[in-house]
């Protein structure tokens, strides 16, 4: 402790007791040590003194530690700050660190040398960061200096001091027009992968911080063979003359991409996808590899974070495929291309019809055949298309669903897909209460399937927004069950009526003892919980007869129907009806 014994710590605290006590053993320690009995008369002697570390009650009369850790992070944002919590208020000391504290410690402090402890580690946490910004400063005064001598500004990004676009294009003329110019060229393009998330979560100021640093890295790289640009937002450019460099190029942009962030409290991660093309073969222009390389990034994006790819002429020509389809689908609607199939679900105990799900279905009128799912459906997702087709989803299949009723077919369930783009746009009650207001649908005979990745993402809302679409009385239903990372804790705390299991379970029955025993999992939890199981992918009457013996609720599959029309499903549930009787 002796590099702290010079630190002045102030101790915000109504307890008497405790405060005094705290005091006496800082004091002993060797650190100067202020008080203050509420959190108004803490903020006025932090102002007044300045101290190099805070320790604040979290629950005090008028103002309590988290208006506290508001008010000194305004003041002095990279003062750390450490909460001290009754046991019942953990929960709300981890949201006061979300706010800017650095630590918490929970009551009742039976050992102070666990305060000692927490002291000594956020204080060396701040000099890191307060070092850190420190280089950082450096190097933004250093990447000024460096832009204010440019006779033309519009050659240097005036963030990062990096070439631009306008100056990478005379580097990239005069380095192929070199007498010694070995004959290719390679354009990498770096897309940081996460740093839209920084910019959320940290701030733009971050984020801009995060940019600097990785420029400065990137730096590091240049050699007279190797050209480093960036071209905006959050992509950067390597230019490589040498061929034989380019492998090496790579894997020292990821090794530089892996040493962690320092621009704050915490620590960053921060990894990027690099898409490569190569002059001439890729294009004989800096804009024709710029395009090509991005292609080929897009195709590296496709794989994960931290991947790579070089662009191939088969690449580009998917790509070109991609933008036909996208520019198919924005007409798609008002060219009525889009059309719906039901596929029927069955009724274990009975064998007859007991619901049905609407599926989307494409017939582009430019081409003879229809569209895969699984082709176009990824497409609206990534443009946003799929809320306003997904809503029409939903109208057609509740309008058909109606008419259905009026011709006097049973009150059977109508299972539509919910995308995730759908689901975390903020309005889906709304949207679901007006379309029941407009078609008139039953609300208990509309379900709605969700897959585990859209239910696990920001759980508090999720849960809470399940709860007002139950309060409508639908039916939610858990699509492809056990793909995913849902726990027993997080179904509990969700409105469900429903799990589905995933197809790739249900293929492998009833030989695989690995499917068995997910299948199995699945049916007790559902019991457990009270919940409808559907297997869906139900292809051979092996798999159905397993699934029944295991008193799976309701069974889904080609073994009794593909997708059919409207008319064609109408028809089949009246022969279904007709053999059952």
């Amino acid at each position: 402790m002796n590099s702290l014994e010079s630190r002045s710590i102030l101790i915000i605290d109504d307890d008497d007791a405790l405060r005094r006590s705290i005091v006496g053993y800082l004091e002993d320690t060797g650190f100067e040590v202020h008080q203050a009995r509420n959190g108004y008369e803490g903020i006025r002697k932090f102002e007044e003194l300045l101290p190099s570390l805070v320790l604040t009650d979290l629950m005090m009369p008028e103002l309590d530690g988290l208006g506290v850790v508001n008010a000194i992070r305004q003041h002095s944002p990279d003062t750390p700050i450490v909460v001290i919590s009754g046991n019942g208020s953990v929960g709300y000391a981890i949201e006061t660190m979300r706010q800017g504290a650095w630590d918490y410690i929970t009551k009742p402090i039976h050992d102070f040398s666990v305060l000692e402890e927490v002291i000594s580690t956020v204080t060396a946490r701040s000099e890191e960061a307060r070092a850190s910004r420190k280089r950082l400063e450096e190097l933004e005064r250093s990447v000024d200096e460096q832009t204010a001598q440019l006779q033309d500004a519009d050659l240097r990004d005036p963030l990062t001091g990096l070439p631009t676009r306008n100056h990478l294009q005379e580097l990239f003329t005069r380095a192929v027009k070199k007498n010694d110019f070995p004959g290719s060229l390679f354009v990498m393009l770096l897309d940081l992968d996460n740093l839209k998330s920084v910019n959320k979560t940290l701030g733009h100021a971050c984020g801009d911080r995060v940019l600097v640093e990785t420029a400065n890295r990137l730096l590091e790289l240049q050699t007279e063979q190797r050209v480093v640009g960036r071209l905006g937002a959050d992509q950067f450019i390597i230019m490589v003359v040498d061929c034989h460099e380019v492998h090496g190029c790579i894997t020292a942009v990821r090794q530089l991409l892996a040493i962690p962030y320092t621009t704050g409290p915490e620590e960053l991660f921060v990894t990027g996808c690099i898409g490569i093309s190569v002059f001439p073969h890729d294009g004989e222009s800096l804009d024709r590899l710029l395009q090509n390389a991005n292609a080929a990034l897009s195709q590296a994006k496709q794989l994960g974070t931290n991947k790579y790819a070089f662009y191939s002429r088969d690449l580009g020509e998917r790509l070109r495929e991609r933008m036909v389809r996208e520019s198919g689908l924005h007409r798609a609607l008002e060219r009525d291309e889009f059309f719906l199939e039901y596929q029927p679900k069955i009724a274990v105990q009975t064998g007859m019809v007991c619901g049905m799900e609407a599926l989307l279905r494409w017939q582009p009128t430019t081409q003879g055949s229809q569209v895969s799912p699984s082709e176009f459906i990824p497409i609206l997702e990534e443009t946003g298309m799929i809320v306003e087709v997904g809503n029409w989803v939903l109208e057609t299949a509740c309008r058909q669903h109606l008419l259905w009723q009026q011709q006097g077919m049973p009150p059977l369930t109508l299972s539509v897909n919910i995308s995730a783009v759908q689901f975390h746009a903020g309005n889906l009650p709304e949207t679901i209460a007006a379309l029941i207001q407009q078609t008139g649908i039953a609300p208990d005979c509309l379900c709605l399937e969700l897959t585990e990745s859209i239910v696990m993402q920001d759980i508090e809302q999720t849960v809470a927004t399940l709860h007002r679409l139950r309060e409508l009385g639908i039916k939610l239903s858990i699509d492809d069950f056990g793909t995913g990372y849902s726990s027993l804790n997080y179904l509990q705390r969700m409105p469900l009526t429903e799990l589905k299991i995933d197809r790739s379970f249900v293929m492998n029955l009833p030989q695989d003892t690995s499917a068995i025993a997910i299948v199995d999992s699945v049916l007790t939890l559902s019991k457990s919980l009270n919940l409808t199981v559907v297997a869906e992918g139900v292809e051979t009457p092996q798999q159905a007869a397993f699934l029944t013996a295991r008193q799976c609720h309701q069974l889904q599959g080609y073994l009794f129907s593909r997708p059919l029309g409207a008319a064609a499903f109408e028809a089949f549930v009246d022969f279904s009806c007709k053999t059952v009787r």
